[in-house]
């Protein structure tokens, strides 16, 4: 799925020059000119306020509402095609995504519009549904649409041709002026936004053995993704505190996604009155657990717990007592969009932001986890 979203509301590309909309169809287009005229400023001065989406809003508050009040009554907007025009550069975001209905990637997806929106940005979604090839074409058209930033939200892998065919292509685009930023871990080097997935996952590992449970399977993403990679091992070191171990094939690699969870469950079969606990790595994952338990008779956590990771606020209220860990995914949105087009600032100029995640057990929120 291709996913044009467009915030700014960008008028056609006026012939003569900068921005300008038509305030009426039977009347003479307004010009920026027009608007300082009424705003009693210079046309410099009217341009820097009206499209200080990127660079920043100049003057004092009083010059500003001048400006602002005076194209609205003109019926002026900023036209973003016309702006491109001017700059040499789309005033677009390019954002890749594994799956756009993903709970966890539609919620980056509205940091970043929020973000984009305050600086009068649009935003080009492609989804990649996890497939490398397609990864590596719709990176490859990004050069043809001159954005200003690319953010990758994919998940990152330990597959080396893989990575390799990505890093090539985010070399031409950066050479190219694109900035680049990163969502979640990996090797790659560029800007990128992250939480601690290992300690977090550890953090829950641990509190839900200190409550006493002892057996336990976990399903995971695909062995290659690096966050999936991640909480594992986490989750892992958390049991191993308390002297417990998963078996080998009780760690399940699936999609990082219902039907993942739904299949594992199903795999699990006969096995599954033996256990306390089905962890699964991502609240998609665990979503699908629970429609395959209740399919066969079972409820959580009355029978068997099940627990996830990310925050589907939803899950939160079908199931009060659900555990997991939150991560702040709005946040990453926004945090990656200011990376990539913000004036660099202390934050932004270590080219990496760490999130805090947050511990949820038993539907109460017990403090930071990582």
């Amino acid at each position: 799925m291709d996913i044009d979203v467009r915030n700014c509301g960008a008028e056609p590309v006026p012939p003569e020059g900068e921005t300008q909309v038509v305030g009426n169809s039977t009347s003479k287009p307004v010009t920026l000119a027009d608007v300082a005229r009424l705003a009693d400023v210079s046309v410099p001065t009217a341009s820097r306020v009206l499209n200080g989406g990127v660079r920043g809003k100049g003057g004092n508050r009083e010059l500003r509402e001048r400006v602002e009040d005076a194209a609205r009554v003109l019926g002026y907007s900023v036209s973003a095609a016309a702006q491109a025009t001017k700059e040499g550069r789309a005033r677009t975001i390019g954002l890749l995504v594994s799956d756009v209905e993903d709970f966890g990637a539609a919620t980056i997806i509205a940091g970043i519009l929020d973000a984009a929106e305050d600086r009068g940005l649009s935003v080009a979604v492609r989804a990649t549904h996890d497939d490398a090839e397609r990864e590596v074409e719709l990176l490859t058209q990004f050069r043809g649409e001159r954005h200003r930033a690319i953010i990758l939200a994919t998940s990152r892998t330990t597959n080396l041709e893989r990575e390799l065919a990505v890093k090539t292509q985010l070399e031409v685009l950066q050479r190219h002026g694109a900035n680049i930023v990163l969502i979640g871990d990996s090797d790659h080097d560029y800007s990128r936004v992250t939480v601690n997935n290992h300690d977090a996952a550890a953090a829950l590992a641990d509190e839900l053995a200190a409550a006493g449970n002892r057996r336990f399977a976990i399903l995971a993403g695909p062995e290659e993704q690096i966050t999936s990679r991640d909480r594992v091992a986490g989750f892992l070191a958390g049991l191993a505190r308390h002297g417990i171990e998963v078996p080998e094939e009780l760690i399940f690699h699936h999609g990082f996604d219902r039907d993942g969870g739904h299949l594992a469950v199903d795999i699990l079969g006969d096995r599954l009155r033996d256990l306390d606990v089905i962890a699964a790595m991502s609240d998609g994952m665990a979503v699908g657990a629970i429609a395959a338990l209740r399919r066969r008779g079972l409820e959580t956590p009355r029978d068997i717990e099940v627990t996830g990771f990310d925050h589907v606020p939803m899950l939160g209220d079908v199931l009060p007592e659900f555990s997991t860990v939150g991560v702040p995914l709005h946040e990453f949105g926004e945090s990656a969009l200011k990376m990539a087009v913000d004036e660099p600032t202390p934050e932004i100029a270590k080219r990496r932001v760490a999130h805090k995640t947050s511990l949820i057990v038993r539907g109460v929120m017990i403090g930071v986890a990582a």
